[in-house]
């Protein structure tokens, strides 16, 4: 892995770590090689790029390992979800998890159409921690982006909603609002984009990605996945 461009004492300090990861570790390790060539290929045409990536001596392997752990330990493990990935088996009936809250196979076109990753609702809950079992603060922030009529109706617990219809999604521009204060605030945090089934989530995804914030993703299967889990209160008993 690696070996074709690096030479080997550098691909030692590489090979215990992905032993130890899982199939999604490489490509940490390539997300971390671009964010250290990123001035450079941003400045380079093609083909200076093309024989950049066929020697690679300049890379801070040290650096590139732990950058590699922090991307992998701080991505939710369904944004990496791949159709024929093995899937070890739960270790115990209470670890199994209702199968409509976890990631199913999609197209490679609607993939592409898509600027950011999905989440599960699996993970979602997970990160949320609502009865405050593995974190101290919130992990996540969900942005509901339903009307107003339809959040008040039932909403994820600390969810903000900022309706769809109020974003100029051609200009990127998010309305004036506290709730648009709060993600700024929190630009950080995995940022969960919740809403109906549809094309508003990834719009308003993009909207978001083109407007600096680093870590956003979509409800796989939307919203309607949740009302299954139980989990939905009316705003104003949140």
């Amino acid at each position: 892995m690696f070996s074709h461009v690096f030479p080997l004492h550098k691909i030692l300090h590489l090979w215990d770590k992905l032993l130890l990861g899982d199939a999604s570790f490489p490509l940490f390790v390539g997300l971390a090689i671009l964010r250290q060539l990123r001035d450079t290929l941003l400045a380079s045409g093609f083909n200076e790029c093309i024989l950049l990536f066929s020697d690679l001596p300049e890379v801070d392997m040290e650096r590139c390992v732990n950058d590699s752990i922090e991307m992998y330990c701080s991505t939710p493990r369904s944004v990496t979800y791949r159709q024929h990935e093995y899937q070890p088996p739960p270790q115990s009936k209470s670890s199994e998890v209702n199968a409509d809250l976890e990631m199913t196979p999609i197209p490679v076109s609607e993939l592409q159409s898509e600027f950011c990753p999905r989440i599960s609702a699996a993970n979602l809950l997970e990160l949320l921690d609502l009865q405050h079992i593995k974190y101290s603060r919130p992990k996540v922030i969900v942005v509901d982006i339903r009307s107003s009529e339809e959040y008040n109706r039932g909403a994820v617990p600390n969810s903000v909603n900022i309706p769809f219809s109020t974003v100029n999604i051609s200009e990127r521009i998010l309305p004036t609002s506290p709730e648009t204060a709060h993600l700024q605030n929190n630009k950080g945090k995995v940022i969960a984009i919740v809403g109906s089934r549809g094309p508003s989530m990834p719009q308003f995804a993009e909207v978001l990605v083109k407007s600096s914030f680093p870590r956003v993703c979509t409800l796989h299967r939307g919203i309607q996945v949740l009302r299954s889990a139980n989990i939905l209160v009316v705003p104003g008993a949140m």
